[in-house]
């Protein structure tokens, strides 16, 4: 079958007459500056962060300050990344405003952004799209497969970001940008050597690089590691099935080729062993996952002025390996597990079933981009498109103690083997200075985009073979009143849209907390975001504050499938177990509101104080019924601290807490979810009355020294108050009193 939907493009999408409109008579257009650090600088042309603080290429594609972005953007530079001592990705995240980071199991960690989760938001890395056809819906593990010690900045876009990336881009953009190679000046060999440990997990890790460089090219060879026990939260208990292992292993080179072309190969390979998940044991369900994921693109890319500012085309492949382990165990009348103990150890003589799903999905990609200045500068434009190409193969077998644990190949995997699913896409993105006095400018923006997305499933039980194509555009306008380099006002409209992908059109199996059945006839899921903020930068004050509205059509949602239905599809009672039989289906509408802020004051005498709010509220508008909550919505959140910097020799100190309100604005699916509603007394069994979540706070401290320009010593007391706490919608708790030590040597 196929449909076309149009998805209404913002009326000023493109200012068309942005190159004939002059500045103010009299008035020069601003000269073009540029920030040192930038990863995406051509070789020899580094820059500084100045007074307008981080690089920021989410918002634009292209290099842009984080003051003069007209948009809800949070960076964390590398020197963040190293002091936080994050064991994973998701945890360089959750000290950011406006993002929650819910974790189903210890080896997972799904952000919400502005309430939405999983593939509603964008993972890149250096530009290159994460995201595949198989994202799970809902929460997922898959940022938390990305080594955070190979990131030289993480940068988060809240709100819609599809002009410029496409579909999955509703609730923002998360972009990764890979390490840049040391230029050694006296030497062609240097490198690194860190080690660290984790007392709430009792967590080992390390790694090394080893970096090369001569005039024309700089390189890099380098690997993590980090070997994890059982996690201690608070309050003392033991996470079962919490202990996981990841690896990582990272090359990058670059080459000036003169002229102001370079060249750039990368090769990511991360990997998460025995991750296992126990939210559902207490229905008698566990399981365990393995995920393996290579990552490589080639780029080539001219750095200029005018109307060739900037030149690049990328090609990248993408392969991402998850194998699932599945566990039941035997239940009771009321659908309880009978051994809980038993069921948690895994063994033979407790488990009934097991199960193993393989899923592999191959994405060759490719994107380019033209980036142009007109009329001095006074215009800038980029002009893209990109295409990515998943090739799936799933497969799946089970054993059950009846039959002598012998195993027997299923018919069809979590997926249709040898699915494919193409995603197409150009873009033009515009903006320019229409009036400058001085030294205040009025900057108007706009975008527009074309995609396309199509799927291919052979033999999709119950429904045949499927075939659906989507076609669309999109658009995003905004205005900006720029004060010098202290001042930002701005008005953002920006579009998303979210075309359904293989797992939730095709998907067959056990997913988490549902049993979920194919459903070929979803269409596309969009929205409409009015964003208005301000940001306010001096040398002791940073300030910004942003408010937005976000109206979402065709949600997908899930419903409750008859049980006739889904045994018409050849599903047994003993494939269900106690989980619901669900399919997914578009929603009539739903609206986020919330606001978001950040304040930093300092530093006087090396001393800061910071401390950053998040709030949100959704409802779901059925096609029959009453609105309800929509559902995972995270509570009133934030976190704040003081520190204290010197320079010579460099030190740092910083006293922290995290926090959360409580949430008991539940929807109707939160209330069924074992995560949040499960009875403490009898695991397995919802509660009668569920309050939702508690709130929560955590005290935290952290240092770091140098004592020479080679040695760098880190440290990170958790939670000092052993607090027994959970991020809202989560599958475990979160660790308790935990003490980190790393060690990093240089040469």
């Amino acid at each position: 079958m196929k449909r076309v939907v149009i998805i209404p493009a913002a009326c000023a999408a493109i200012w068309a007459a942005a190159g004939l409109v002059p500045t103010a008579l009299g008035q020069e257009a601003p000269e073009e500056t540029k920030a040192e650090g930038t990863v995406a600088a051509a070789p020899g042309q580094e820059e500084d962060v100045g007074a307008l603080g981080e690089v920021v290429v989410s918002a634009s594609r292209s290099e842009q300050r984080e003051q003069e972005v007209g948009r809800s953007v949070d960076v964390v530079p590398r020197r963040e990344i190293e002091q936080r001592l994050a064991q994973t990705v998701p945890d360089v995240l959750d000290e950011s405003a406006g993002v929650a980071m819910q974790k189903t199991n210890a080896g997972a960690g799904a952000p919400i952004i502005r309430g939405f989760i999983g593939p509603q938001n964008v993972i890149l890395i250096d530009g290159v799209r994460f995201n595949n056809s198989t994202f799970r819906t809902g929460p997922n593990q898959y940022l938390a497969l990305i080594d955070p010690w190979s990131l030289e900045r993480v940068e988060v876009l809240r709100g819609p970001g599809s002009v410029l990336y496409g579909s999955d881009a509703l609730g923002g953009v998360i972009h990764l940008e890979t390490l840049a190679p040391r230029k050694l000046e006296d030497r062609m060999f240097g490198g690194s050597v860190r080690g660290g440990f984790g007392s709430a997990w009792m967590e080992g890790s390390g790694g090394t690089q080893v970096d090369f460089s001569s005039a024309p090219a700089n390189a890099y060879l380098g690997g993590t590691y980090a070997l994890r026990q059982d996690l201690r939260a608070g309050g003392g208990d033991k996470q079962p099935l919490s202990g996981f292992g990841d690896w990582h292993g990272r090359a990058k080179s670059v080459q000036d080729l003169g002229g102001g072309w370079s060249t750039t190969e990368v090769v990511l390979i991360n990997a998460i062993t025995d991750a296992g998940r126990t939210d559902t044991a207490g229905i008698g369900k566990l399981s365990t996952a393995d995920n393996t994921d290579l990552l490589a693109y080639a780029r080539v890319q001219r750095a200029g002025a005018g109307l060739f500012k900037g030149l690049t085309l990328n090609l990248s492949y993408h392969e991402m390996h998850e194998t699932g382990y599945g566990y039941r165990c035997p239940t009771g009348d009321d659908g309880s597990v009978k051994d809980l103990d038993g069921c948690l150890g895994l063994g033979l003589d407790v488990v009934n079933k097991r199960d193993k799903a393989e899923d592999v999905v191959r994405t060759p990609g490719f994107f380019a981009t033209w980036e142009a200045r007109f009329l001095d500068n006074r215009v800038r434009a980029m002009l893209g498109g990109e295409g990515y190409f998943d090739f799936v193969s799933s497969s799946k077998k089970e054993a059950k103690v009846d039959d002598g644990w012998t195993w027997k190949e299923k018919d069809r995997g979590n997926y249709s083997d040898d699915s494919k699913y193409t995603m197409l896409g150009a873009f033009l993105n515009v903006d320019g200075d229409v009036v400058k006095i001085d030294s205040s400018r009025v900057n108007l923006s706009g975008g527009v985009r074309f995609s396309y997305a199509s799927a291919e499933a052979p033999d999709v039980p119950g429904v045949g073979d499927v075939t659906y194509d989507f076609s669309g555009v999109v658009g995003a306008a905004g205005l900006k009143f720029l004060q010098a380099d202290w001042l930002n006002v701005y008005a953002d409209f920006s579009q998303g849209f979210r075309a359904p992908n293989l797992q939730e059109t095709t998907v067959l199996g056990n997913t988490g907390s549902t049993f979920e059945v194919p459903n070929d006839t979803l269409t596309p899921e969009s929205a409409n975001t009015v964003e208005v903020g301000t940001k306010v930068r001096t040398d002791w004050l940073k300030v910004s504050a942003a408010g937005f509205g976000t109206w979402v059509s065709d949600v997908f949602a899930r419903e409750t499938v008859p049980e006739a239905e889904w045994k018409a599809l050849g599903i047994s009672a003993d494939d269900v177990g106690e989980l619901e039989v669900k399919r997914r289906v578009n929603a009539d509408s739903a609206f986020y509101r919330g606001a978001e802020g950040f304040l930093a004051v300092g530093p006087f005498e090396g001393i800061s104080v910071w401390a950053n709010a998040a709030w949100i509220k959704a409802d779901l508008d059925p096609k029959s019924g009453e609105s309800v909550p929509a559902r995972r919505i995270p509570p009133l959140m934030g976190a704040g601290g003081v520190k204290y910097q010197s320079d010579t020799p460099s030190f740092y100190a910083e006293l922290y807490v995290k926090w959360a309100a409580a949430q008991d604005r539940l929807g109707p699916e939160d209330e069924k979810d074992l995560r949040i509603c499960e009875d403490p007394a009898h695991p397995g069994q919802l509660l009668e009355d569920c309050k939702g979540s508690e709130s929560w706070m955590t005290l935290n401290l952290r240092g770091g020294y140098e004592p020479f320009d080679f040695l760098r010593v880190g440290a990170t007391l958790e939670n000092l108050l052993d607090t027994e706490y959970k991020y809202f919608g989560s599958g475990i708790s979160a660790p308790g009193f935990n003490a980190l030590l790393d060690l990093t040597a240089t040469y």
